[in-house]
């Protein structure tokens, strides 16, 4: 997950510093800075990739304060100033956001290390809920780049055994992976139907491992040792907006917060859900959610700009659980 460059810990600790001065303001920290400011910044943004697994969120134009927005000509410094700090450290700077106002412009930049040649950074997501949710099917069409056909085409690409493929239900732990090059895009591409591993890891400076887990209950132990056995840093937690909090979903969350693992939602299937249905099975989720056991502040993301938004917060990471759908 991405690290978050706060505005508030840039104030230089000599007052006659810009940065943090009330007469030039933090929005302007990026404009034209000397060279200890230059130094002051690199060295927070390096801090803070080291903190974020090898990158980091920027906010351009942005502060606590809700002051937003910079002329064009303050805009297009700030950027370039960016720029040259990604340089001087190896990475790569990628534009997530971008908004115009009249008070001027802001934007939001993803700062990434650029990995080493055959060196990149993984990610290892459990993906788990109830039997029938779509686990399989959603895992085969994000790493293949291809749609289910509505008769189990996409979860074919994960299945490790036949009866696995007759009955349409995972049995045993899977695993596939989604590259990402330094700039954010997809290196996956499927060759004779099937995904070349090394050529994906070569290319990618982030490799996504999708663990694949077992829905129904007579393969909990399967689930279990899937969990405690692959130490995965994210737990993907499926619900069919259809059916709802059913089966082994609970257990499941219950799995996922005694290890202290990070859990985030997908509700599934709501094109093919009445809209009462889908909003019963949200509300029953924010009520487990909230529980005292699970204790979590859930925040719904409903687009890729409300992730943006959302999801770069490392202090709220740590008390709140997110739900996509």
């Amino acid at each position: 997950m991405a690290a978050v460059l706060e505005t508030t810990k840039l104030e230089s600790p000599k007052k006659e510093s810009r940065i943090g001065n009330a007469g030039i303001g933090l929005k302007n920290r990026l404009v034209s800075p000397n060279e200890e400011e230059f130094e002051h910044l690199l060295a927070h943004i390096k801090s803070n990739i080291g903190e974020g697994n090898g990158e980091t969120i920027f906010n351009i134009g942005e502060v606590s304060e809700g002051e937003t927005g910079l002329s064009r000509e303050d805009f297009e410094a700030s950027v370039a100033t960016l720029e040259s700090i990604g340089s001087a450290l190896g990475a790569s700077c990628i534009q997530l956001r971008f908004r115009e106002t009249d008070h001027g412009h802001s934007a939001q930049y993803l700062v990434r290390q650029i990995a080493l040649e055959r060196d990149f950074t993984e990610i290892r997501v459990a993906v788990v809920g109830n039997v029938d949710a779509g686990k399989s099917t959603l895992l085969g069409v994000l790493t293949h780049g291809i749609l289910d056909n509505g008769r189990g085409f996409a979860r074919q690409k994960l299945f490790r055994h036949k009866h696995e493929m007759e009955s349409g239900r995972t049995s045993s732990v899977g695993n596939d992976i989604l590259g990402f090059d330094h700039q954010g895009k997809v290196v996956n591409r499927a060759e004779h139907g099937s995904l070349d591993w090394l050529n994906i890891c070569e290319k990618s400076s982030k490799v996504i491992t999708f663990i694949d887990l077992a829905g129904h209950e007579r393969y909990l132990k399967t689930t279990v040792f899937g969990m405690t056995g692959h130490s995965p840093h994210y737990g993907m937690l499926m619900i069919g907006s259809n059916a709802g909090i059913i089966g082994m979903t609970k257990e499941h969350l219950g799995l996922a917060l005694a290890l202290s693992v990070p859990v985030f939602v997908v509700v599934t299937k709501i094109d093919m859900c009445p809209a009462n249905v889908l909003q019963e099975t949200l509300q029953l989720l924010v009520k487990v959610l909230k529980s005292p056991g699970c204790r979590k502040v859930p925040v719904i993301i409903k687009s890729a700009d409300d992730g943006r938004v959302n999801m770069p917060v490392n202090a709220y990471i740590k008390v709140s659980t997110y739900i996509y759908f």
